[in-house]
């Protein structure tokens, strides 16, 4: 393959990208799938989803998600993933199959035949912007929306340090395309469900400041979702929370999963590089904002990143 589309009618195509997507991974992937739709070329667009989509993201055309899916491909397309670990269930299918284009704003992906990465991008759908603009592909009002729904979740609203002019360029242009901004932005900030709203309230009350590293954690237990009937999609907001916390500069937020170990998500706003902190876990993302998976209690998980924090200070 020599571009993004090259060679690829006639053939089987699945489209994915991490397990549980996130805005970007869904908003990536959907937007390729709609422009693929308009090539008149048929594909599969799958992800391991371990609960439910997120309801925040459901402006987005999850209709194209299914789980029919074949045990291999002539091509697999894979969004916001670097390491096929991430893929879930969904992994060894991408495997299995002839040939796989990993399209990703992360460091270093360890798989794929055809990479299109920039590490320093602020979301992937700012990667596969720029490959849709070199193609000339048709955008529409539906896949500006898909596109913009990751680049903001991926700069936070535009407040993360990822966010350059370019960012704000390829915003302006996505609006001229007919990106629903105010969709958007209603319905992954604007609102919230009531019982969200008493979680919201139980996290903050378990808040608590590292001053020396300036870290701000807070964590949520399974107990927490059967209490307030809560599905764990429907929490990502609560890191942006946390990171409130005036005199903080680094936030983390635990989720105990069913297994009883814990995801983590962090956020940066200064200089400390969350990215390097999540990799001493095997995990991932960038800069200001990572994530990663831990089998460490709550305390131990602490610890470790209070000791990364000091290594960059």
């Amino acid at each position: 393959m020599t571009n993004l589309i090259s060679n690829i009618k006639n053939k089987s195509i699945l489209i994915t990208g991490h397990i549980n997507p996130d805005g970007d991974a869904l908003g990536s992937a959907l937007a390729f799938a709609l422009l693929l739709k308009k090539e008149k070329i048929s594909v599969d667009v799958a992800f391991d989803i371990k609960s439910a989509l997120p309801s925040n993201l459901n402006h987005l055309p999850f209709e194209l998600i299914s789980d029919n899916t074949k045990e291999m491909y002539d091509v697999v397309y894979v969004f916001d993933c670097g390491n096929s670990s991430r893929l879930g269930n969904i992994e060894k299918i991408v495997l299995n199959s002839k040939h796989i284009v990993v399209v990703d704003h992360h460091i270093n992906p360890t798989f794929g035949d055809l990479q299109i990465i920039d590490s320093k991008a602020a979301s992937t759908t700012q990667v596969l912007f720029r490959e849709i603009k070199k193609l000339n592909l048709d955008i529409d009002s539906t896949v500006a929306t898909c596109l913009m729904t990751g680049l903001i979740t991926d700069t936070g609203r535009f407040q993360y340090s990822n966010t350059n002019s370019e960012v704000f360029q390829m915003a302006a242009e996505l609006m001229n395309y007919g990106a629903n901004l105010t969709l958007i932005s209603e319905n992954i900030y604007g609102t919230l469900e009531l019982n969200a709203m008493k979680l919201q309230s139980e996290i903050i009350s378990r808040i608590e400041v590292f001053e020396v590293e300036k870290l701000v954690v807070s964590y949520v237990l399974q107990t927490d979702y059967r209490k307030f009937k809560i599905q764990e999609q429907e929490t990502d907001f609560l890191i942006d929370t946390i990171r409130l916390v005036k005199s903080s500069e680094v936030a983390l937020l635990l989720k105990e999963q069913n297994d009883g170990t814990f995801k983590g998500s962090l956020r940066s706003r200064n200089s400390i590089d969350v990215q390097k902190i999540a990799s001493s876990f095997d995990g991932g993302g960038h800069k200001a904002a990572s994530g990663f998976s831990t089998k460490l209690d709550i305390k131990s998980c602490i610890n470790k990143i209070r000791n990364e924090i000091q290594r960059q200070i």
